[in-house]
């Protein structure tokens, strides 16, 4: 018999456990600003509990995100960021986190999950259909930024969003799906214009984007260039799982 204690490593699931206790402790809900609550339980990696840590995560089964929330409801605390930010929430966070540099996971992860900054989804087009590979948006590389010049449509959250995740051709003499590069593109910036589409309800839940000589660094690439179709897939997977 070893006559020492054998420290065991606590399970997933009392990992996770700890985490909330810790996050409630910390930061009640109904005595913290909500903002402030979804800034601590990103740190708590209690957003997506199978990122890595420091993305918001724990690096645990995703199984065990109903288990965060359940704790959280019973608590009292908001969830409305997930409504509010709904694109970045369910496909900007998992792309960014599976495409993304260092520093594009630190600038975007957490503004993203506590809704600071609102994000869209730039693939479908006029005469695309639903051929994202068809798309006919350019983006022309110049020094350190490129300039795209093109429309998007049936753009949900485009009037609200501070960035949004944009796919344009930057090769026109390759195959369709090889020409195509990834973008997070500043929505605020001079050269983008969104403008509502009008339903027969009156209401307005999309939106035409139109770029003018709009500009994009180069380091808000997803990517290498010419692999958008892959980082694209990536989005419309999580689209699927979001749904």
């Amino acid at each position: 018999l070893l006559d020492r204690q054998i420290e065991f490593l606590p399970s997933d699931a009392e990992l996770v456990e700890r985490a909330i206790e810790g996050l409630l402790e910390q930061f009640p809900p109904a005595e913290t600003d909500v903002t402030t609550f979804w800034g601590a339980q990103f740190d708590a990696g209690l957003a997506w509990v199978h990122f890595p840590k420091g993305y918001g995560g724990l690096g645990v089964s995703p199984a065990h995100q109903a288990r965060v929330q359940e704790r959280l409801d019973e608590a009292g605390a908001s969830r409305a960021n997930q409504a509010r930010n709904v694109i970045g929430y369910g496909m900007g966070a998992p792309t960014v986190l599976t495409h993304g540099t260092e520093e594009q996971k630190q600038r975007w992860l957490r503004p993203l999950f506590t809704a600071e900054e609102i994000w869209c989804q730039l693939f479908s087009e006029p005469s695309a259909g639903s051929d994202v590979a068809g798309l006919a948006t350019r983006a022309v590389r110049d020094g350190d930024e490129w300039i795209v010049n093109g429309q998007k449509v049936w753009t949900t959250l485009a009037h609200t969003a501070r960035w949004g995740m944009l796919v344009a051709r930057t090769d026109p003499d390759v195959p369709k799906h090889k020409g195509l590069t990834y973008f997070i593109i500043d929505m605020d910036q001079p050269g983008v214009e969104v403008r509502p589409l009008r339903q027969i309800t009156g209401e307005a839940e999309f939106n035409e984007v139109y770029f003018t000589d709009a500009r994009v660094p180069d380091e808000n690439r997803l990517g290498a260039v010419g692999e958008g179709w892959r980082v694209s897939l990536t989005t419309l997977m999580n689209e699927r799982v979001a749904i």
